[in-house]
């Protein structure tokens, strides 16, 4: 395994167009020199890459161009497909939601895998499949296909990725086995899971607990690699033989680790203890929060709920992103139409503005996002939720309390005396709570507020529906919006794609003409994990109450006529706004069509 460390490597990337013939005389003269320099750098010996800096280190740390190119890096993954091409080994990109952990720690044991820079990553019809860092592991796969009976297909892959996963999976499969292990120990003899009833099960002293070690160390890995690949919320599953740990994506849930069923109880009891919970109260449901720190970079809240299910207890985190939570409202996805009346409504002196949608559609970082855009100094700005999404320190946050009669209308019946300018209630629920909103618009306050409808315009029938006068409610509403979130296509995988103007129109979408349509698709790659789609954006439906609306309320007229007339006064329906981000590439029409519904 000398090829990567010799003069030949040089040569083969003057052979390949990644160097040229300058600039491999150049790393020839320089390559001692940037050596010492990178030791000299580096903190610590790596204990992964006793080698280092190697050639291709080397040659990444002098930030040199490709042969040819003024824009395009020599970076670590151009100069390992080139090795691939020379080898005749197909390139792989490692996506850790791709790998079977069990594969990747069980193959071959951690210290050879490191000292090779192997990782074994698949089993297909009866061949191992390993991506190498050294083409020429010819001697070291052979010995792998002898100690494990099976034949070996290599791969080259990238060094950083390799020990990147070898750290992770061995690290976290290090933690789960002592915990198993000392799990295992203390329940010999118990064959039966008694799953919720496990409060007439006597606790054995030699119980692993919330705060062993191997726990903690896994419970904090479980919370970076969902930070890391970008996850909404963290599933921990309890099942009958094992416990299921799956992260939500761009609204997608993935499983990522099947973990042994004796972990499950003490995982749970960690973030229970991190969340303040009762950690011995197992029969009824729970909410908490941690908030932990990203490499001293920011702070990220994690909202918990537990709820005893079938063979144990469940948690549910769902992370809480400031960065996200609290965005600007020109990022949040609207027209510019769309954008000047919301606005508006931001910076209106008094009155009730509504966003509507189901559970999960943006509606509380349009809220957040909004009003932290008009919170100043000069400005008391009371919220009252249930629970609290996200602490802010600008606004002054009220949780509700069912418990202690700490609800909506009892929080809003003694806001008023606290003197606010702007008030953010979570959700008008009942009459009581749609009455001291309505009483606070017309005392002079701005009134945010969400409610569960399928459109804009159903707003208006929902707060007669409650109880409030026509009257009332023409002369507090602002306006109201509708907003669903659409999955938005990976722009690293995006591609043209030619659709039927016939189709889209029989769909419901407003197509002029019959030539096809050049719209964009996602191809799908290791970015966005094959989908096609990377992020979400937001589709908008928004009227302000006009005059005529306002006499259509008083007049009791019905929903289907209100919308007609908002659409004649301008406002643009969630399909039509789905439609205008399919024609800009931002997300594609069957992602619209589903959203929209048919």
């Amino acid at each position: 395994m000398k090829f990567l460390y010799s003069d030949a490597l040089l040569d083969m990337l003057v052979k390949h167009k990644v160097l040229s013939d300058k600039q491999r005389n150049f790393i020839s003269l320089e390559k001692g020199k940037q050596r010492q320099k990178l030791l000299k750098q580096s903190t610590a010996p790596d204990p992964l890459d006793k080698n280092y800096p190697d050639l291709i280190d080397i040659i990444i740390s002098l930030n040199l161009k490709k042969s040819g190119s003024q824009k395009e890096s020599v970076d670590e993954e151009t100069i390992m497909r080139a090795v691939g091409r020379e080898f005749k080994l197909d390139f792989k990109k490692l996506d850790p939601l791709e790998l079977d952990m069990d594969i990747v720690t069980k193959t071959i044991p951690k210290t050879y895998a490191i000292s090779h820079f192997l990782l074994p990553f698949n089993v297909v019809e009866g061949i191992l499949e390993v991506a190498v860092y050294h083409p020429d592991s010819h001697t070291v796969l052979a010995d792998i296909e002898q100690a494990n009976q099976i034949k070996t297909r290599p791969y080259i892959a990238t060094k950083s990725e390799i020990k990147r996963i070898l750290a992770e999976f061995f690290g976290f499969q290090t933690s789960i086995s002592a915990a198993e292990d000392q799990m295992g120990m203390s329940q010999t003899g118990t064959s039966v899971d008694i799953g919720n009833l496990e409060r007439y099960v006597k606790i054995s002293a030699k119980d692993i607990t919330s705060s062993d070690q191997h726990i903690k160390n896994a419970v904090n890995h479980i919370f970076n690699y969902a930070l890391d690949q970008r996850a909404s919320d963290i599933h921990i599953e309890p099942k009958r033989d094992v416990c299921m740990v799956r992260f939500r994506i761009d609204g997608v849930l993935h499983t990522i680790y099947k973990l042994p069923k004796v972990v499950h109880s003490a995982i749970v009891s960690r973030i229970k203890f991190l969340s303040r919970l009762d950690i011995a109260e197992k029969r009824r449901p729970q909410d908490g929060r941690i908030k932990i720190g990203v490499s001293g970079e920011k702070d990220i809240e994690i909202r918990v709920s537990t709820v005893p299910v079938s063979f144990g207890e469940k948690a549910v985190l769902r992370i809480l992103d400031p960065e996200i939570i609290f965005q600007s409202v020109q990022q949040l996805g609207f027209s510019k139409r769309d954008f000047g009346i919301f606005k508006s409504f931001m910076y209106s002196p008094h009155g009730i503005f509504l966003v509507t949608g189901p559970t999960g559609s943006g509606k509380s970082t349009t809220l957040y996002s909004a009003l932290k855009t008009i919170a100043t100094p000069e400005m008391n700005l009371v919220t009252v939720e249930d629970p609290v999404e996200m602490v802010h320190e600008e606004f002054n946050q009220i949780a509700v309390q069912p418990l202690i009669d700490v609800t909506f209308s009892t929080i809003l019946r003694n806001i008023l005396r606290q003197d606010p300018d702007v008030i953010m209630i979570g959700e008008i629920r009942d009459f009581d709570t749609a009455a001291h909103a309505v009483q606070a618009a017309m005392t002079g306050h701005l009134v945010f507020s969400t409610l569960h409808t399928n459109d804009a315009i159903s707003s208006i029938v929902r707060l007669r529906d409650l109880g409030l006068e026509s009257f009332l409610i023409g002369s507090t509403l602002l306006g109201a919006m509708a907003q669903r979130l659409v999955k938005t296509i990976c722009p690293d995988c995006s591609k043209p794609v030619k659709v039927e103007a016939d189709m889209l129109y029989n769909m419901g979408f407003p197509v002029s003409g019959s030539d096809p349509i050049t719209l964009r698709r996602g191809a799908g790659c290791r970015e966005c994990r094959k989908t096609g789609y990377l992020g979400r954006s937001g589709i908008f439906e928004i009227f302000p109450l006009s005059s005529r609306l306002k006499e259509m309320i008083a007049n009791g007229e019905n929903t289907d006529e209100m919308r007609q007339v908002a659409i004649r006064e301008g406002m643009t329906t969630l399909r039509e706004d789905a439609w205008r981000k399919v024609k800009a590439g931002i997300t594609t029409y069957e992602e619209a069509l589903r959203v929209t519904g048919e």
